[in-house]
């Protein structure tokens, strides 16, 4: 269902998360990782340029997504329940994107957050706080979690402006599996959501949300596509548009024993979405 595009083993082994803006594709390591940027070329999977971002460390980065001006970086991977710091980080575009340098420093901004529902920061594996995937649309941002309690997604609305914010759930959906990306695409009003299910990352799936109204995502059209097998431990941690018409989308995926961390593309015809 997927065509590889190329290896990015070597300096995204955790790739957690794709974003395409400005004719490139940009990607980021999850936690234990340097707090850097990655812009890609999208034919073979080349590393055109690091971006550093020097004013915050990488804890945990599940994401990116952007607008015509920002980028933004989720740094809100919460695999035990615990954390306290959750954030986006915004950072100008303007900063790098007219830089042909192999390596660009910028700063960002932080969007800092909190889950109202969540009242224990017990550690624990079957949580329902853990989020890796979110959106930009319009003036605003939404998170979707990645529950590994009950398998479905709870939606966040938050703002795009740098401050503190307490979250509190717009709706849900039963994904029965881990979500770890998401994509919106503007033109065609479309939400891609990918994951897996819970047991060593197999059966990873696709799911494309349609035809909904304003930020109603689970109130109208969905289909859903397994793109993997149950045998196969291959982690695909992210999800993007490739074209403003919505039919093309890349994948990536984590360095695992089954499959190094690859850029692949893939339609929404061969998907059957």
């Amino acid at each position: 269902f997927v065509t590889k595009i190329g290896s990015i083993h070597t300096y995204a082994p955790e790739s957690s998360g794709v974003l395409f803006s400005n004719g490139h594709i940009f990607t980021i390591n999850d936690s234990g990782n340097s707090s850097i940027i990655y812009k890609v070329n999208p034919s073979d999977g080349s590393l055109l340029q690091s971006i550093y971002v020097n004013n915050y460390d990488n804890i945990d980065w599940e994401d990116i997504t952007g607008d015509s001006d920002y980028i933004y970086i989720g740094d809100f991977g919460n695999n035990r329940g615990k954390r306290t710091d959750l954030k986006v980080l915004k950072i100008s575009k303007s900063q790098f994107i007219n830089n042909a340098a192999p390596m660009a420093s910028v700063k960002a901004e932080a969007i800092g957050f909190s889950y109202s529902e969540q009242t224990s920061f017990t550690s624990s594996n079957t949580h329902n706080f853990d989020c890796e995937s979110f959106i930009s649309k319009g003036d605003s941002l939404y998170l979707f979690t990645k529950n590994r309690g009950n398998y479905k997604t709870r939606a966040y609305k938050l703002s795009k402006e740098p401050g503190q914010y307490s979250l509190t759930t717009q709706t849900s959906y039963d994904v029965n599996g881990l979500i770890t990306g998401g994509a919106y695409n503007t033109q065609t009003n479309e939400l891609a959501l990918i994951g897996y299910s819970a047991s060593n990352h197999a059966n990873s799936f696709v799911y494309l949300f349609s035809n909904f109204t304003n930020d109603s995502f689970f109130s109208a059209d969905v289909a859903k596509k397994v793109i993997g097998k149950a045998a196969n431990d291959w982690q695909t941690e992210a999800i993007a548009f490739g074209s403003t018409d919505g039919e093309n989308l890349f994948i990536s995926c984590e360095t695992t024993n089954f499959s190094l961390a690859t850029l692949y593309k893939t339609d929404k015809t061969t998907l059957g979405l």
